[in-house]
């Protein structure tokens, strides 16, 4: 999954297991999660496992870590629920978490053949919530005193994206999701099993589903 600026890749052993246990215990997962959590590589990787989160990290155009994201199926199939995290602070502002959240809808709405994504942000961060307010997201709610920072509570706001909703956003953009396979090798492949058919077909008489040949038939029609 490669963008502009930065590209996805699955977790490559246990030096990004450590890495994103630094990420977690620094402010970069206040804004993520709501808080940071001191944990070790081997624990991440076990919290990982025990709750199906796929964890992919976000690399730059030199293949540099730069952060995360995650998903994670919901109760239905097709409901995921989704986060990120860009790691230091200094690239903050940059587009990468944008760009990073984007190629990860492509994959699930794409690939996975997503139906909704789910996602929230606390009210004390101020991208994420202007995100929401001016993108595709679509405000469900707000869940008061959710997180707790700073000696005190704060609300998440909560939204989602359904399928649809993301192809409409990409179409008024004058874009698309990117293919795996090219749409002139799936045409062929299709083109090619015709051609057999019909080669078939011209040695074969054509069956009814009850497996009787038009022939059959015409004989017993009265």
């Amino acid at each position: 999954m490669q963008g502009e600026y930065v590209s996805l890749r699955p977790i490559n052993g246990r030096q990004d297991y450590e890495l994103i246990a630094q990420w977690s215990s620094s402010v970069a997962s206040v804004y993520s999660s709501g808080g940071q959590t001191f944990t070790t590589g081997d624990e991440m990787e076990a919290l990982m496992a025990r709750h199906g989160i796929t964890y992919l990290m976000v690399v730059d155009r030199s293949g540099e870590p730069v952060g995360g994201v995650t998903y994670q199926q919901l109760t239905y199939p097709g409901n995921f629920e989704v986060g990120n995290v860009v790691g230091s602070p200094e690239l903050w502002g940059l587009g990468y978490g944008m760009e990073s959240m984007h190629l990860l809808l492509d994959h699930l709405f794409h690939q996975r053949n997503a139906h909704r994504v789910h996602l929230m942000a606390g009210l004390y961060n101020k991208q994420m919530v202007q995100i929401f307010l001016k993108g595709p997201i679509k405000v469900e709610g707000i869940l008061r005193d959710f997180f707790f920072l700073d000696g005190e509570y704060h609300d998440a706001l909560v939204g989602s994206l359904l399928r649809n909703e993301y192809y409409g956003f990409l179409r008024s953009l004058g874009t698309s999701p990117a293919d795996l396979i090219p749409k002139d090798d799936k045409a062929d492949a299709r083109v090619l099993l015709a051609e057999a058919l019909d080669k078939v077909t011209d040695i074969l008489p054509a069956r009814t589903n009850g497996g009787e040949t038009r022939a059959d038939i015409a004989d017993t029609t009265v």
